[in-house]
């Protein structure tokens, strides 16, 4: 027992490795913050998108009301259809107030990442970055789980705490054997009549005593204590290697998913940018068709209000492919290599 450098050192590895999980766990931690961070700021952004929609069909429908109210002074336009304009600007209105609470509850949260207090900083934030470019990204599986192996920080602190649960279970191991020691002493006595004397050195060189030996300490009975240390180490080893493989798991099926969200939102995108198209010019074409008196109020309605959503949902579908950039990297250990 107690020999050998490895059980030695011992105590001090594990610290050693205990500030290592430490710095690990605290970079994990940043690339947490720093991912949320990212997302509630592209959902602020989003929100502000949402809000200039809202305010764009306030603005349309009170635009096609003058325009309605001017046709049913002309008699081109029944009532029934001034109706039907004022009831959707109603509807708009209230889009629009919804929209805005969202803004705010958006710039809320990102105050909350900020350890700011609405009451101590009134003005409101905004979001002025641009969205990132949508780009068709080839990230094959095999090189994502690699250097998410290599540089998670969480990954690489579950493997210390294997580590370092290999050394404890060691340790227990060895503390369980019998323990012998090689004992010696050296000494001097001094034999006189008076105690001066005796103390001199010249008196005590001529009565050395040394004694040389073996002493072997070991339990009588069975050791329950070292085995139950043992077991209860053994458990603990076996736990971290279960947690390292969990998380490996984990991170595969991240990684999957944020190929398949960031291929999604791409495919997304593009199909939304080709319906955004085509509902302007089928707005233009209902446009011309309500000039020649062949279309009616409710047609051109429907048309901007679709053509303003499909606007908004290509924005939806970019903020959808930038979280998904972020999910990617995040899984694969990179965001804190962009965001830091």
């Amino acid at each position: 027992r107690d020999a050998g450098r490895d059980v030695t050192m011992a105590r001090t590895r594990v610290a050693e490795l205990d500030t290592r999980a430490a710095v690990f766990a605290s970079g994990d931690t940043e690339a947490s913050v720093v991912a949320e961070a990212v997302f509630s700021y592209w959902d602020l952004l989003l929100a502000q998108e949402r809000a200039a929609s809202a305010i764009e069909k306030v603005r349309m429908g009170e635009r096609l009301l003058q325009e309605a109210r001017a046709l049913n002074r002309q008699g081109r336009l029944p009532q029934s259809e001034i109706w039907e304009v004022e009831n959707n600007l109603g509807r708009f209105q209230a889009g629009l107030s919804e929209a805005r609470q969202g803004v705010q509850e958006r710039v809320n949260k990102l105050r909350t990442l900020l350890m700011t207090a609405a009451n101590e900083a009134p003005a409101s934030l905004r979001a002025s970055d641009r969205l990132p470019a949508v780009r068709a990204l080839q990230v094959p599986f095999e090189d994502a789980m690699r250097r998410a192996i290599e540089r998670r920080d969480d990954y690489r602190m579950r493997k210390v705490m294997v580590e370092r649960e290999g050394i404890q279970l060691a340790y227990a191991n060895n503390q369980g054997l019998p323990k012998i020691d090689l004992v010696a002493s050296y000494g001097m006595n001094g034999l006189e009549l008076s105690a001066v004397k005796a103390q001199s050195f010249g008196a005590m060189n001529d009565f050395p005593s040394w004694t040389v030996g073996l002493q072997l300490s070991m339990p009588l009975g069975e050791n329950r204590q070292a085995r139950a240390d043992v077991q209860a180490a053994t458990l603990r080893r076996q736990d971290a290697l279960l947690q390292l493989k969990a998380l490996e798991v984990a991170i595969a099926n991240d990684i999957d998913t944020g190929i398949g969200m960031l291929s999604s939102a791409t495919e997304r995108w593009t199909l939304w940018q080709e319906v955004a198209e085509r509902e302007q010019r089928q707005l233009e074409l209902e446009r011309t068709r309500l000039s020649a008196g062949r279309s009616d109020m409710r047609e051109i309605l429907l048309r901007e209000e679709r053509a303003i959503n499909a606007r908004l949902a290509v924005v939806e579908q970019q903020v959808a492919w930038s979280k998904a950039d972020i999910l990617l990297e995040a899984a694969q250990g990179q965001l804190l290599d962009r965001w830091r």
